[in-house]
């Protein structure tokens, strides 16, 4: 079972949640502001009500407004903050005072159980940043370390924590960007040694990955999905 969430009305996210469902499993949807601690408690205890535990939350909210350092405004990069850095820390807080009261699940290997697992979705830009994309890229960046930290203090609970770091990814932000900034394109090309753009379905076998048993001793990692361009050029 899948609970998926966006700020989209009931109606609404409940046809996007059934367009996305693959296989045979099943999608729920709920509206929540990923901005808001009150509107993410809530979804928690909707989501409780429904359901005896929750295992895999993936936090995925950002924004991006690209611009030159000199031209930032406060208010801007302040939202940059609240929503692509606070608002996973309160995704990943709530979450985790839900998981550390769950009995952990015991398997060959991971004899002290799995209490659940959290994951964010940051960026190739947490550690290299993207030219004009100064508040983006901070806030990733502190995203990164807010993984290892939680990933260092929940261990001991059995809570793993990690991060898919996507590079140039032809879908959200980045496809805005591609649509709306003519220079996009062909500075973003080449930049990606890999000389393509990654797709969803590579971002999310990640995040499966993750999610899965066969993750179950990877806690604290940034797994980058970037096709090499968080490596050093050399031509």
């Amino acid at each position: 079972m899948v609970v998926m969430t966006g700020l989209e009305n009931e109606a609404e996210g409940s046809t996007i949640a059934k367009a996305t469902r693959h296989g045979s499993g099943t999608i729920e949807y709920l509206r929540c502001d990923a901005g808001s601690r009150s509107s993410i408690d809530a979804m928690f205890q909707e989501v409780l009500r429904h359901h005896p535990r929750v295992d895999v939350v993936i936090s995925n909210a950002a924004m991006v407004e690209n611009g030159p350092f000199l031209d930032i405004r406060p208010d801007q990069w302040q939202a940059h903050l609240d929503l692509n850095l606070t608002g996973n820390f309160h995704v990943g807080q709530a979450a985790a005072r839900i998981m550390i009261k769950q009995e952990p699940i015991k398997k060959p290997g991971c004899e002290r159980g799995v209490r659940g697992k959290i994951l964010f979705t940051s960026s190739w830009c947490q550690d290299l940043p993207w030219p004009e994309g100064c508040c983006y890229s901070v806030a990733k960046a502190g995203l990164a370390l807010l993984t290892k930290a939680m990933a260092q203090e929940l261990a001991v609970h059995g809570i793993r924590v990690n991060n898919v770091a996507p590079g140039i990814i032809l879908a959200g932000l980045s496809k805005v960007c591609y649509e709306t900034d003519p220079k996009f394109a062909p500075r973003a090309t080449d930049a990606i040694p890999l000389r393509e753009f990654g797709t969803p379905e590579q971002c999310a076998n990640a995040f499966l990955f993750l999610a899965s048993d066969e993750s179950d001793y990877i806690t604290g990692l940034s797994l980058l999905v970037d096709g090499g361009a968080s490596l050093p050029r050399r031509d």
